[in-house]
């Protein structure tokens, strides 16, 4: 099977399929692509016990067949040719001829295949319950909701993101990982039916953020107990997390007895400095408020104080500090796009409410960590 394609086409789509395959993968065939080629394309397919990716690359072959070859491997080659056209020639014991047409390589690589008799087939996709959503869109909800998902595996309702939609058409996304929240919702212009929400894996979530693009649209489609995206010229199909996702509106404060308006590059700016003076892992900072004016203050005696003063409108003129993580807040205030934020307190051991000045569906919540005498 001789096949002509483009070395740089060939090369991002092995990367997409590659990149989901796992170093702990038992099963030895699925270590590796899995290569169809048709007459004028070839389709990529890769999966573990959690996800597959099929995708697919223009080419030009003298006839059909299937193989599988480490990706990793074919991907690294790849890198080191001239982007130029390339000829892969499989023979029957799958070893794959690999020659550059670029006129400075003069070099001869034979990658070892396998066939692909073994290799399972890729989950059945139903569309019957599908949206079609804009790229910019999806991609928005994911960076601003993925970074307060837990990574810990245990708990796999936390290891993901949850979606859900209202019968107004408001897509929602939200993660936590029980020590803080965040959640953002969008309109969309037709609808899913997700019954109470589903939460999909943050493996998945990870690739789907990688296809997309600030361009275009992709689809979106669930049925039983997978979920599956279509971006370009890629599909992702991925179970659904077996679980039911805490009730995350019960931490939402309905109302806060304080509530401060802060310019969030300068508390942003102010947090980088302060932590550098916070103990791992709670990063634990003590936010002051008082008139119109917020304390910032980091010690640790082993490491030295800190301490920043800025601005800010506040509701009320009573004192109140609270301790808090650090780099949860540092994470949360890099998704924050807006000029000034809302901050909304309650009492000293109560959640934190971050909200954009111009963004009321998109919130922020962060547990407090109890302040201990001295700053300890």
């Amino acid at each position: 099977m001789l096949i002509s394609v483009d070395r740089d086409s060939l090369l991002r789509s092995i990367n997409i399929a590659d990149s989901v395959i796992s170093s702990k993968n038992i099963n030895t065939i699925l270590s590796n692509c899995l290569f169809n080629v048709i007459s004028d394309e070839i389709e990529i397919v890769s999966m573990d016990n959690e996800i597959a990716v099929r995708t697919r690359v223009d080419a030009v072959s003298d006839s059909s067949g299937s193989f599988t070859a480490n990706g990793r491997k074919f991907s690294i080659l790849l890198k080191e040719l001239p982007s130029d056209e390339l000829t892969l020639n499989v023979n029957e014991k799958m070893l794959i001829d690999i020659k550059s047409k670029a006129k400075e390589i003069k070099g001869h690589y034979s990658l070892v295949g396998t066939s692909a008799d073994e290799y399972p087939e890729i989950p059945e996709i139903v569309e019957d319950n599908s949206i079609e959503l804009e790229q910019s869109v999806l991609k928005e909800m994911i960076k601003k909701t993925i970074f307060a998902a837990s990574t810990d595996t245990i708990k796999p309702v936390f290891n993901g993101l949850f979606f859900s939609i209202n019968s107004q058409g408001m897509l929602t996304s939200v993660a936590t990982d029980s020590r803080r929240l965040s959640i953002i919702s969008r309109p969309v212009s037709n609808t899913i039916k997700l019954g109470d929400g589903i939460i999909i894996p943050l493996k998945t979530v990870h690739e789907i953020y990688r296809l997309l693009d600030s361009t275009g649209t992709c689809r979106f489609s669930v049925s039983n107990n997978q979920c599956f995206f279509k971006i370009g010229r890629t599909e992702i199909i991925s179970r659904i997390v077996d679980g039911h996702f805490p009730n995350y509106k019960q931490v939402i404060p309905k109302e806060h007895s304080l509530e401060a308006v802060i310019e969030t590059k300068r508390l942003l700016d102010s947090v980088r400095r302060v932590m550098i003076f916070s103990r791992e892992p709670a990063n634990r900072i003590i936010l002051s408020f008082g008139k119109n004016k917020m304390n910032i203050e980091a010690n640790t005696p082993e490491l030295g104080h800190a301490e920043e003063e800025i601005e800010i409108e506040m509701n009320v003129s009573e004192k109140i500090s609270i301790g808090i993580n650090a780099q949860f807040l540092l994470e949360t205030l890099k998704e924050i796009d807006s000029f000034s934020l809302k901050c909304g307190i309650t009492g000293q051991m109560s959640p934190v409410s971050l909200i954009p000045d111009n963004d009321d569906n998109f919130i922020s919540v962060i547990m407090p960590i109890q302040i201990k005498s001295g700053n300890e």
